[in-house]
């Protein structure tokens, strides 16, 4: 027997907070997939603040949602309760988030994956957007953090989860011990007083979490110098970080959008962010790889050993690649692969990227090619010397999530990021890009070299 929430079919939770359970759900007779978060408290919560408060804090998140017409916040659509009574509203259904893009796990201190400083610095002129909206409804979210920055297909950022925010001045409020916020990310003033904030402790968490995107790395206690690390940046990001980062919010930038008028000043200075796992070995330049071509079904805790990654996902050998290019194909001497020059115009399913291959197929009957969605063994090749740069040029624009063939249980399969080089899972709903691959007679095809 289906399981509902409501009017809502479910197709599997997709996380647990303090407060409720968020759902993968369908739309009754359209089939269209939504997000459903749900009252559904730990036990220790509900001890602290009681059933009846946390009911209070939860519609009042829903309507402050729905409250939303800005294209860089989450919005509730619908809201309802359950056969138990239990309320929940419903929400656009997003695949991706900022703290699965750089990798920031359970053990928040670790060093995490850098993002490229130009998307950086677009997504965080998308966040301090989303933030002079809410400030100026009188509005301090108060829990800015990777995993609750979603990410669109179109790579548009919207904030979401607002049980922590201040809302003219009412706030989700407990014992006087009970933090409000994240670690690393909570100004001084928001641990102290979390009643008594404004906007300037959202713009400290964002100054802190465009800091890590940047160097992977938290800002340190004396130092924040992005300067003396990489010659991409000069001292007016220092200064800019100096200002942000003030643990004094009269020194701070006073609002979101001057904070965003310094932030579009910055300027990068030629070479390219340090990536310690982008480089293969010059002993293995004239190397042959044979890789994997069949599915595998694979779960996180096997992906390493499985891929060959590093804790970052990353692979730990990166192949030196021998690329050569004709009008139709991108072969891989060294690993043998032909690559589709072009990609799916726009991001599948995985059902619809299965679909696009075997159309290709029928499309060439009686060609030598036979396509095939890569597995990650095949798509982790991409990102040697030559091929994330090669390849990369021959996407549609941003369309830098590429689907591969294995599977991570039944509801979710293996993704590469080409833009940031690593391997991720998502929702087989997703939609990520297909580059198709084949194993062609490298004789029996005219290349150009590149």
């Amino acid at each position: 027997m289906e399981k509902k929430i409501g009017k809502y079919t479910i197709i599997r939770r997709l996380g647990k907070g303090g407060m409720g359970s968020v759902y993968k759900g369908l739309v009754p007779e359209i089939d269209k997939v939504v997000a459903i978060k749900l009252l559904d408290p730990l036990e220790v919560m509900e001890d602290v603040l009681g059933y009846d408060k946390l009911r209070e804090i939860f519609i009042f998140e829903a309507r402050t949602m729905a409250s939303f017409a800005q294209p860089f916040l989450v919005t509730a659509h619908d809201f309802a309760e359950d056969e138990k009574g239990r309320p929940f509203f419903v929400m656009e259904y997003l695949c991706k988030n900022l703290g699965d893009m750089i990798g920031e796990a359970f053990e928040v201190e670790k060093d995490c994956r850098v993002i490229p400083a130009t998307k950086v610095l677009d997504y965080g002129l998308q966040i301090l957007q989303a933030l002079a909206f809410l400030h100026h409804r009188d509005i301090v979210h108060r829990d800015i953090k990777p995993q609750n920055i979603l990410v669109t297909d179109d790579d548009t950022l919207k904030i979401c989860d607002f049980g922590m925010a201040l809302v003219e001045g009412v706030a989700f409020s407990g014992p006087d011990t009970m933090q409000v916020g994240s670690p690393y990310y909570t100004p001084p003033e928001q641990r102290k007083s979390p009643s008594t904030v404004d906007g300037r402790a959202d713009l400290y968490a964002a100054a802190v979490l465009l800091y890590r995107m940047l160097t992977g790395k938290f800002p340190g206690m004396q130092s924040f110098s992005l300067s003396q690390v990489n010659p991409l940046y000069d001292m007016h990001w220092d200064a800019f970080f100096q200002k942000a980062l003030s643990w004094d919010p009269d020194l701070r930038f006073q609002d979101a959008r001057s904070m965003s008028v310094d932030l579009q000043k910055l300027r990068l200075h030629g070479g390219e962010q340090y990536d310690p796992d982008g480089h293969c070995l010059l002993a293995d330049k004239d190397g042959d790889y044979t890789l994997r071509q069949q599915p595998l079904n694979v779960c996180r805790s096997k992906a390493a050993a499985s891929f060959g990654l590093n804790e970052r996902f990353r692979p730990l050998k990166p192949i030196c690649n021998r690329i050569t290019i004709n009008d139709d194909l991108i072969f891989d001497a060294a690993t043998g692969l032909s690559w589709k020059r072009q990609s799916s115009l726009y991001p599948l399913t995985l059902e619809q990227a299965e679909q696009y291959v075997q159309r290709l197929n029928n499309e060439q009957q009686g060609e030598e090619t036979h396509w095939r969605l890569p597995t990650m063994d095949e798509l982790l090749s991409l990102l040697g010397s030559e091929g994330r740069r090669i390849l990369g040029a021959f996407l549609p624009e941003k369309s830098t999530w590429l689907w591969s063939c294995d599977l991570h249980g039944k509801h979710e399969a293996w993704f590469l990021n080409l833009d940031m080089r690593y391997a991720g899972t998502q929702d087989i709903n997703c939609l990520n890009y297909v580059r198709p691959v084949c194993t062609i007679n490298f004789e029996s095809t005219q290349y150009s070299a590149q």
